[in-house]
């Protein structure tokens, strides 16, 4: 990623994040009764950070193979309730060793 697209891309995702807190509070003076959108708002923040993180992931190793690997091992660990270092050294040694062996 070039250095003029970073800061950028930083102020959208701060700007982002501050109007799905703040539009609700704004707009919305009663609590949320239905469940279901508490859900949805609540999981909000997470399904933009996989939106974020996810084609850094695939494009990362260099070659596909070696990313899917990383990801499928990180996957698996988080799965399993490890640590994130953990997860994070796992899925760049899978990577790593799918790279050299290929």
């Amino acid at each position: 990623m070039s250095r003029e697209l970073l800061l950028p891309l930083i102020l959208l995702v701060a700007a982002a994040s501050f109007l799905l807190r703040f539009v609700p509070m704004a707009l919305l003076r009663k609590p949320i009764r239905s469940p279901r959108l508490v859900a949805f708002v609540g999981l909000l923040p997470y399904s933009i950070l996989a939106a974020m993180v996810v084609p850094g992931v695939f494009s990362s190793a260099g070659s596909l193979p070696a990313s899917a690997a990383g990801f499928a091992a990180a996957l698996a660990l988080a799965l399993l309730g490890r640590s994130l270092p953990v997860v994070a050294a796992a899925a760049a040694a899978v990577a790593a060793a799918v790279c050299l062996c290929a």
